[in-house]
């Protein structure tokens, strides 16, 4: 669900081979030019819970995450009712990696009589282990008017579901990020006024309050209409670094959090125009907005296509990257160009990178490492016949220095997922909708990349969800 909008996805998977990106596979056709790095691709299967290898699935939308000790966790939606879907493995980046080796662990949300959700779905998992040297995983999924949050504390292998959070009457597009063993913050749109709400839960994932809401009425991304007109992206929290935090009220662990949003630089806007980046330095209690000022584009282009992104590196600097473009009057994408920029203070102060794609390049995803910064994002490499989007890999191997200064790698086309426009009106679709809004890359400890992404599958408006890991190739060190 996106701004209100229902999406449906339905129908059988196609089978995927894991191979390297530039051969030709089952869900990969013939390699679009070389590559820099090389990755297996496959596409999990959702038929057999507990069981590993590729095969089918239904699912779309994924989010990605690896834990500090490896384990990758994959989770997808099958669509609003139709419940969400969980991959979960320990696996490096490497020569030996396969994308067919996560296992499948069922729908962590689904719980009988209140619904499976399969909505939006997102996965967070936490900085410190517990007792039995499991890191907590945390899946949200949508349900029509809440989100249910449900919770592991064996890598996956068993789930603890809460189906209705309270406090919720109406959302949107949920986000996730969690600190420490137990604490995790969970951020939406609130259907009712627009603004983005902040819930956290110290109980591992049990119950969550909110705590605040990220768009302050007296900031100034509210005086430029963000209250009523804004798109939200990730929450990120900065889980090493606590210099200049405060503890909440109580005592409650202090760090710091950031959550992206989009909305127009002015009153005179059409379009959501400038990325902003609410700041927290005392665990999500207490926000400042702070504007990207050289992100701003014309009045009439939106940065949403969808969503903007913000990644936080191991020295606690905040990496942001957004599309800009136009829609059509139908919502399909006309336009899109790939940005990012890097603050090294919190949000005070902004550089900003020349486009590091063109065209139509939508839906991006960081990930910042000791090292270097990995960026995925959709893009439409045009043929006469039909648009042809491909999954796109690009790096910035030089973190220490704005990426004006070095800047990016040419971007690499992965392998091609979808033919055809893309839609992004949500329910209005009518086609189009394969690539959904969403996508992401995470890096394990060796600082190699993972993916999840959406495929075209074979009948009229299906998809399926794959996971490429990286075997070689420039690597961007540990994760924050």
């Amino acid at each position: 669900m996106r701004n209100g909008k229902r999406f449906v996805t339905s129908g059988l998977g196609v089978v995927c081979l894991s191979a390297l990106v530039g051969m030709a596979t089952a869900s990969s056709p013939t390699a679009h030019a070389a590559t820099t790095s090389s990755f297996s691709v496959g596409q999990p299967q959702s038929v057999s819970i507990g069981g590993t290898g590729c095969g089918s699935n239904v699912d779309g939308e994924p989010s990605i995450r690896v834990s500090p000790a490896n384990n990758v966790v994959v989770a997808s939606e099958r669509g609003l009712g139709s419940g969400t879907d969980v991959w979960h493995g320990t696996q490096l980046g490497g020569a030996s990696a396969s994308a067919c080796a996560l296992r499948y662990g069922g729908q962590p949300n689904a719980v009988s009589g209140t619904g499976a959700a399969g909505g939006d779905v997102d996965v967070a998992i936490a900085s410190r282990p517990l007792a039995n040297g499991a890191y907590r995983v945390y899946v949200s999924s949508l349900n029509l008017g809440s989100v249910a949050v449900a919770h592991s504390n064996d890598n996956g292998a068993s789930w603890s579901n809460v189906p209705v959070q309270g406090g919720l009457p109406g959302d949107d597009r949920e986000w996730m990020a969690a600190f420490g063993a137990s604490t995790s913050l969970l951020t939406f749109h609130d259907v009712s006024t627009q603004n983005i709400d902040v819930l956290r839960s110290d109980d591992g994932g049990a119950t969550y309050a909110q705590i605040a809401r990220a768009i302050s009425p007296t900031s100034g991304a509210a005086a430029n209409g963000a209250l009523t007109n804004n798109e939200l992206g990730n929450v990120a929290i900065d889980r090493r670094n606590l210099a200049g935090t405060k503890s909440g009220p109580l005592g409650k662990a202090g760090f710091w959090a950031y959550q992206s949003f989009v909305a127009p630089s002015g009153q005179s806007a059409s379009g959501l125009n400038e990325a902003y980046l609410a700041v927290s330095n005392d665990g999500g209690f207490h926000w400042t907005d702070r504007s990207v000022p050289c992100s701003i584009a014309a009045p009439s282009v939106g940065l949403g296509h969808a969503f903007p992104n913000v990644s936080v590196d191991p020295a606690g600097n905040v990496w942001m990257a957004w599309s800009a473009g136009n829609d059509d009057a139908n919502g399909f994408n006309t336009s899109g160009a790939i940005f990012t920029a890097v603050s090294r203070n919190h949000g005070s102060t902004w550089s900003c990178s020349s486009a590091i794609a063109g065209g139509q390049s939508i839906q991006p995803w960081l990930a910042a490492g000791t090292a270097g910064v990995d960026l995925v994002f959709y893009k439409n490499v045009r043929t006469k016949a039909a648009p042809n989007w491909w999954v796109e890999f690009a790096q910035n191997l030089h973190p220490d220095t704005a990426p004006v200064a070095k800047g990016w790698s040419a971007p690499q086309a992965l392998l091609h997922v979808h033919t055809g426009k893309v839609c992004e009106g949500g329910v209005s679709c009518t086609s189009g909708r394969q690539l959904l809004d969403d996508f992401g890359v995470a890096i394990d400890t060796h600082g190699e990349a993972h993916i999840a992404y959406s495929h075209d599958a074979t009948c009229a408006q299906c998809t399926f969800t794959g996971y490429a890991v990286q075997r070689s190739g420039p690597t961007i060190g540990a994760p924050n």
